[in-house]
């Protein structure tokens, strides 16, 4: 059996400072693959290829109408693309879309989107939902829907990680078909963060956006 975390951030996150060899080195101490989906870009995958991470390229992207995550993509999708342009570029690039904290109203979830029927994976826990019921409603949503579900820890420090995941028989993890199989014989493990996980991603935010700013001046 192999255990996957979907939802991963490094330092290439505007929120984050995790390098990603401190993120390889403890998947491999836990035996762990990942998905580095830092947001809007794609970045950290040729750092991750250096390390020989076993990790699967992916990238969170903020669209018009709420985060989107592409599995299995090569090239970055620009900020605010419309969601179901975001998700046919994704598939045209051979990749899978996978849908993080789709209810969490205190975040950029889809909800009910009409486009939300086109995922093919639904993030059933995330483990910064702050509600139960936030992660229960995506549940719902995928059970419905027949999709298959997956965990993510969303981590933004290395703390984080290696608490929650996706267990599944071993696929090749080059492979997004074999990815779909192994999800219909999965089993989630989730441990919700503490409220206070999310705060030092804003802290790092802000720092982060006034230095890009201190540099174009």
């Amino acid at each position: 059996m192999m255990r996957v975390d979907f939802h991963v951030h490094s330092k290439y996150s505007i929120d984050t400072l995790t390098e990603p060899k401190a993120i390889a080195e403890k998947a491999a101490r836990l035996g762990m693959v990942f998905a580095c989906t830092d947001h809007d870009t794609i970045d950290g995958h040729a750092e991750f290829r250096k390390l020989k991470a076993r990790f699967i390229p992916g990238e969170e992207v903020g669209t018009d109408a709420g985060d989107v995550i592409g599995l299995y993509v090569s090239e970055s999708i620009p900020r605010k693309t419309p969601i179901g342009e975001t998700m046919d570029l994704i598939h045209g690039q051979g990749g899978l879309v996978y849908l993080p904290h789709m209810f969490d109203r205190s975040r950029h979830g889809t909800g009910g989107h009409p486009d939300a029927a086109k995922a093919d994976v639904i993030e059933a826990f995330n483990a910064h939902c702050l509600q139960a019921s936030f992660n229960e409603k995506a549940k719902e949503f995928a059970e419905k829907n027949n999709k298959p579900m997956a965990a993510g820890s969303d981590s933004h420090a290395l703390w984080e990680f290696g608490t929650t995941y996706t267990e599944v028989p071993d696929f090749d993890i080059e492979s997004p078909k074999e990815l779909l199989k192994a999800l219909g014989k999965s089993r989630i493990v989730g441990v919700r963060a503490p409220f206070y996980a999310r705060g030092p991603g804003f802290v790092t935010k802000f720092f982060k956006k006034l230095a890009h700013r201190a540099k174009k001046k």
